[in-house]
């Protein structure tokens, strides 16, 4: 065969190739196409997530700001009259946010107790915009789990004698641990307050203190009042459950040995000079003193309020303050007299 024959055959077989790669090449020029375009969307969802999540967790932050900074109570009244504390004015419902969101309030469907509040969360942050909706309760357990309640910050150097406290329940194993003390500073402030007393402070089984709001004292009074409280003299012996309930206008000075079980509610300053033995909560409103040589031990918890202005609680100890817990001290007071309880979350739902 000549090479001018093998020429002419092979020539249809070129021409017929071109197509084929001409497809080939288009396909890979759209298979490209579609590659970056598909990055491109990937691009764009991711910065559509980051924005979602920074948002999620803007309004996540924002509903857990606000549930910490609503005190303890027994309902959410004040909540539900907005910033002015008056109801039935354009505020209502509105609740103080932290930076970057906003927050309305409302009584949710159903029935009025226990004590509910549906709180809608609105939050935007990295481009991104979160609602949520919650469901805040009250908590279960009385008071704060802590054996000591301040109205304020502690001062330095105020416990001279010796604070001892036992955050476990010798009669209840089944019992969480409390923390030595609760007030409205941060931790580690609170820690460095029990640190810095030294050896003055002994803690048994506590858990670290923490953070809340101080007790609402002036409407426990008024519920004290209410519920007919009598003298401090008639209250039964420590160790008596429930015990009773008592009210002492001013201050009260213990010169000597006295015992008490329930409610025991001191308008001024609780100044022991002897001994005072109590089972149930003690509350002193105006703060409480125990003088050197005194003693003042409490199985269930103390409260201690706060006059107000740059000075803290007074809580000076240059005795002996033992605190240990006592559940079934706690719960025999709220049986006689309802106690103000914690807010809880009882549940979110995401709304868009």
């Amino acid at each position: 065969m000549t090479a001018a024959r093998v020429r002419r055959r092979s020539r249809p077989r070129g021409v017929s190739s071109l197509p084929a790669a001409l497809a080939a090449l288009a396909v890979s020029v759209s298979f490209t196409a579609a590659l970056a375009d598909l990055t491109r969307t990937e691009v764009i969802l991711a910065r559509f997530r980051r924005a979602a999540t920074a948002a999620l967790a803007a309004a996540d932050g924002c509903l857990a700001g606000l549930v910490a900074a609503t005190p303890p109570g027994w309902d959410f009244d004040a909540a539900l009259a907005g910033p002015d504390g008056v109801a039935a004015t354009p505020d209502d419902g509105t609740l103080v946010a932290p930076a970057g969101c906003s927050a309305t309030a409302r009584r949710p469907p159903g029935a009025a107790t226990p004590a509910r509040l549906l709180v809608t969360v609105d939050a935007a942050a990295a481009g991104g915009r979160r609602r949520l909706e919650a469901i805040v309760g009250r908590s279960r357990a009385p008071g704060v789990p802590a054996l000591l309640w301040l109205g304020g910050a502690p001062a330095a150097g105020t416990i001279a004698g010796t604070l001892d406290v036992d955050g476990t329940d010798a009669a209840d194993a089944t019992a969480a641990a409390l923390a030595a003390l609760a007030a409205p500073a941060d931790p580690v402030s609170l820690d460095a307050w029990l640190a810095g007393e030294g050896s003055h402070v002994a803690t048994h089984g506590t858990v670290p203190p923490f953070t809340a709001p101080g007790a609402p004292l002036a409407a426990l009074v008024g519920r004290l009042v209410a519920a007919g409280a009598g003298d401090v003299g008639a209250l039964p012996l420590a160790g008596t459950l429930p015990g009773g309930l008592a009210r002492v206008r001013g201050d009260l000075v213990v010169d000597a040995p006295l015992s008490g079980a329930g409610l025991l509610f001191v308008d001024g300053t609780l100044d022991i000079r002897s001994a005072l033995d109590f089972t149930g909560l003690v509350v002193a409103a105006g703060g409480v003193r125990v003088q050197a040589g005194g003693s003042l031990a409490v199985g269930g918890a103390l409260w201690i309020g706060w006059t107000g202005g740059s000075a803290a609680p007074v809580l000076m100890v240059d005795g002996t303050l033992r605190l240990r817990q006592s559940r079934a001290a706690l719960d025999g007071v709220d049986r006689l007299l309802p106690l103000p309880r914690r807010p809880v979350l009882l549940g979110v739902k995401d709304l868009a």
